[in-house]
């Protein structure tokens, strides 16, 4: 502990500030942190496979461990890549130089998004909002080279010198590019275009408003919106049948990238997905690439003064394309049957103490409180890996490229999901790799996810005593749990259906607290004139306060049989203590900035400091009292799980 501050003034630091002085964040990262140190030695444990199955010939094999051998392999050849330089972009370039029209357009952009190449709008099938049982088609804004539309459009100092610096990096991609530099290419052509999609692109808030999100369509429905886009050629090239319906996300979006197409010239068209190709592929063609690349993003939204090694950017794509057939290798190497079963116990555990304090809600009432009580009965868990693995034959993966077998790939992944349309779902499905440093609520699923990776130190550890797990893991359980409620989660029923299924005066009360929560998170000065997005972190915001309350009572249930017991005083200081622990870590400034744009999480030390100072419990067991910094007049504390 650091014992020049007071736990009254700054938790956060109180706990963590020693171990930030002797942790620096390293010269390649963004950040430092638990998760981050966690992240580190689940690919260090996944380098040594990788390095394991690639050593000799690979004989004795599996299939798909001879597709992860070679994927990785053709990524660690950095000789041969910096040989080919960008000579894997040449079909796609001529597909591109091949459009005559806007029905070719519209044909060409179905195979480059099923080949992953980004642009105009994004789709995916997923669960039906309104109806969790079958998998639809979604249409929504995408299209951007920068990380948000407000960096094209906010007019401040950082976002000026972002849009300069990416002038520059178009410049030097240009100069290394034998495929675009034959073309004479005017970087303002394209960054005039993201501008118009940056225009007509919703905010991070308003991308929380799930139900503004959903608006179904049939295609002569679609059409009539975006009259100058060919969907029926779209998805024909894009190996689907036209979808019986399709929900679109964004339709003042869709409207604006149809009015390009009849806008815009062909060949300015043309110039702004020959960028997108060379851009989206630029870190499979060899260090010459890669370290423009990190010069621009890396060091303009991280921080970061040095580039990963290479075989962490490669494992990174690996582990993403292949996630399953790389899962397996790392569950069998790395995971406990035993922490499985503890955490099982736990969940259990954290499920009951939500039980009891729903039961106790003095502002919800009797008819609202029997639905949040039937789904949270219903929440499914998936812990540690899929009973079932993913079917990789259907992959083709060769020692060829590199480039290639992403894009191999992502055909693999795009077909997958797109034979998924129209299909009961699959519920028994993994929408996170095992090796993942995380949890997750799936609100379509009424699900919680917790990866194998998740479940060591410091975040779980079998060995420590029940308060500092509780206060570390049975916080996340119970974050995760409290997902299913936040301000978005609370608009799907046990079913997964985006529907009400609260009273008019209920749904009012947890307004009102939830936008008290948002005014104290809006108030969090990060940089000087810098503030937290209370609006864009609430449902985060609510997760990390509903779910340090639940973890604070299973932890008085696994002590004394009773939450309304409580929890003694040196327990309790372990259970806070163990929260702050998980959310150690430290940021530089670029990095922050960033985050503050573009995460729904809020930064750590608003994590730990924001919740604590609503909690009576926080209060009991560290004495806080007025004339503390934490301290907030009871009437002024966020309750709401």
């Amino acid at each position: 502990m650091t014992t020049t501050i007071k736990p009254g003034d700054d938790f956060f630091h109180f706990v963590n500030g020693k171990w930030i002085e002797e942790n620096p964040i390293p010269p390649e990262e963004s950040r430092r942190g638990a998760f981050y140190d966690l992240q580190v030695e689940v690919e260090k444990q996944l380098k040594e496979i990788m390095d394991t199955i690639s050593t000799g010939n690979g004989g004795g094999l599996d299939e798909n461990t001879r597709k992860v051998r070679d994927f990785y392999k053709t990524g660690m050849d950095a000789e041969k890549l910096s040989s080919l330089k960008d000579a894997p972009l040449k079909d796609i370039f001529a597909a591109i130089d091949g459009v005559t029209d806007i029905s070719g357009l519209s044909a060409l952009l179905g195979d480059l998004h099923r080949k992953g190449i980004s642009a105009f709008w994004g789709r995916s099938v997923e669960q039906d909002l309104k109806d969790s049982n079958t998998m639809a088609m979604y249409i929504g804004q995408d299209g951007l080279s920068l990380p948000d539309r407000d960096y094209y459009l906010t007019d401040d100092e950082k976002s000026r010198e972002v849009r300069s610096n990416y002038l520059t990096y178009t410049g030097k991609m240009f100069a290394i590019s034998d495929a675009i530099s034959a073309y004479k290419p005017v970087a303002q052509i394209f960054v005039d275009i993201e501008t118009r999609l940056a225009k007509a692109s919703m905010t991070r808030v308003e991308l929380r408003d799930v139900e503004k999100q959903y608006n179904k369509m049939t295609p002569a429905e679609l059409t009539a919106i975006s009259p100058a886009i060919d969907w029926a050629k779209y998805f024909g090239s894009a190996h689907t049948t036209m979808p019986a319906y399709v929900i679109v996300a964004q339709p003042e979006f869709v409207k604006e990238v149809s009015a390009i197409f009849n806008e815009i010239s062909l060949n300015d068209i043309k110039a702004y997905l020959r960028w997108h190709t060379l851009n989206g592929a630029a870190n499979f063609l060899g260090e010459t690439f890669d370290a423009e690349v990190f010069e621009f993003y890396g060091r303009t939204f991280s921080g970061a003064t040095e580039i990963k090694p290479r075989w962490r950017r490669v494992l990174s794509v690996v582990n993403g394309m292949v996630d399953e057939a790389v899962g397996r290798l790392y569950v069998e190497k790395h995971f406990s049957e035993e922490a499985k079963k503890k955490i099982n116990v736990l969940v259990d555990k954290l499920t009951e103490a939500y039980k009891l304090r729903i039961e106790k809600l003095d502002w919800m009432s009797a008819e609202t409180k029997e639905k949040a009580l039937a789904k949270l009965g219903t929440v499914k868990r998936k812990l540690g890996y899929p009973d079932t693995w993913r079917d990789y034959g259907a992959l083709a993966i060769d020692t060829d490229s590199y480039f290639q077998n992403y894009i191999r790939a992502h055909i693999f992944e795009f077909d997958r999901h797109m034979n998924k349309l129209g299909k009961p779902v699959d519920r028994t499905e993994w929408y996170m790799e095992p090796q993942t440093v995380n949890a997750c609520y799936h609100p379509v699923m009424n699900e919680v996810l917790f990866p194998a990776a998740f479940l060591q130190p410091p975040f779980f550890d079998p060995a420590a005593d029940d308060a500092t797990n509780f206060g570390a893991v049975g916080s996340t359980i119970g974050h995760e749990l409290t997902h299913g409620f936040d301000d978005q989660g609370a608009q799907f029923d046990l079913n997964g259906n985006l529907m009400n299924w609260w009273t008019v005066e209920d749904k009012a009360r947890f307004d009102k607290q939830t936008a008290h929560l948002a005014e104290q998170y809006d108030a969090y000065e990060v940089l000087p004139g810098v503030h937290v997005n209370g609006k864009l972190t609430l449902g985060e915001n609510i997760a990390d306060l509903g779910g340090l309350l639940i973890a604070y009572d299973g932890l008085a249930i696994a002590l004394n049989g009773d939450a309304t017991k409580g929890v003694d005083k040196e327990n309790a200081q372990k259970f806070f203590v163990g929260y702050a622990i998980t959310e150690r870590s430290s940021y530089r400034e670029e990095a922050i900035r960033t985050q503050i744009k573009t995460d729904s999480h809020s930064p750590s030390i608003f994590r730990v400091n924001g919740i604590v100072s609503n909690m009576p419990e926080f209060y009991d067991a560290y004495d806080i009292k007025l004339g503390d910094k934490l301290y907030r007049e009871e009437s002024d504390r966020v309750k709401i799980w």
